[in-house]
């Protein structure tokens, strides 16, 4: 069994990375980044291979990744969609595992996710192997996530955290230890030809508890500053822009982001949002 992860610099790709390895300790790896030297961490292991591959030419691409057994993209789906259905085109049945984002299922302004919306509908059409398609809410666990990362990062260097709308809004944060045991699980029980599953956290929060959480684990004073939605929508209809804000970014800062499609029954996510951020806060 070889078992491909592309994206294997990234911190997800890691993740599964160490979580498919203890799961089988006979499995072969194949892991893939446009910039191999940054795989330099797998390098010496008698079961991994390390190859570059970049998505922006999906043909190459499958061809990279043709006599692998199981595909996990960890980029997202708009980038990974096309090398998906390009190794169906080469007869290649491999397991692939895809993921999009629970925003396409909310957020229907925005031109990013309509995107989405167009390769989930692709790629879910395919036939020619096992696949799964997941949509997790707000992935993180890592300093440079661009979420919760980045609200610890603005907590440690300038002690604010300012948060849109009023904070009733609810969210159901994912970890990247747990989708790594999301994918596990898809590998394992996986029977349908087509699977569309979201991924959230075991914790449903307001976007107040998560700022909060963060505020209590951040060491030092943290302040939170509310920015109501009605004052940012005014000033974006004044000037047209703020810190490159939409008006469908600020709605959807008052929409509730749970999963939009269903959950799979045989996976329950374990890292709590206070043991998450705190992982993130102890790398330092």
């Amino acid at each position: 069994m070889k078992t491909a992860i592309v994206g294997a610099s990234g911190a997800l790709g890691r993740a599964v990375f160490e979580r498919l390895s203890v799961e089988d300790a006979q499995q072969a790896f194949v892991l893939t980044s446009r910039f191999p030297e940054q795989l330099v961490w797998a390098k010496g292991s008698k079961r991994v291979e390390v190859r570059k591959l970049d998505l922006e030419d999906p043909m190459h691409a499958a061809a990279v990744l043709r006599d692998c057994d199981r595909v996990v993209f960890c980029p997202i789906l708009t980038l990974s969609g096309p090398t998906a259905r390009s190794l169906r085109q080469l007869d290649c049945h491999a397991h692939l595992v895809l993921f999009s984002s629970n925003n396409v299922g909310i957020d229907f302004e925005s031109d990013v996710y309509a995107a989405l919306r167009a390769e989930e509908d692709r790629v879910l059409g395919m036939g020619g192997g096992k696949l799964s398609a997941v949509r997790p809410c707000m992935i993180y666990g890592d300093i440079a996530d661009g979420n919760v990362g980045r609200l610890i990062g603005l907590a440690r260097k300038l002690r604010i955290l300012p948060m849109m709308g009023s904070g009733a809004a609810r969210q159901q944060p994912v970890h990247y230890d747990d989708l790594a045991r999301l994918v596990a699980r898809l590998f394992e029980d996986q029977t349908a030809e087509q699977l569309a599953i979201a991924a959230g956290g075991p914790d449903v929060l307001s976007m107040t508890q998560m700022y909060r959480t963060v505020q209590s684990i951040v060491p030092g004073p943290v302040f939170i500053i509310t920015i109501p939605g009605s004052l940012l929508r005014l000033l974006i209809t004044f000037f047209g822009t703020l810190m490159n804000l939409s008006n469908a970014q600020v709605r959807r800062s008052e929409t509730d982001r749970l999963p939009t499609w269903p959950l799979l029954p045989s996976w329950t996510p374990i890292v709590s949002f206070d043991q998450g951020v705190r992982r993130i806060v102890e790398k330092r």
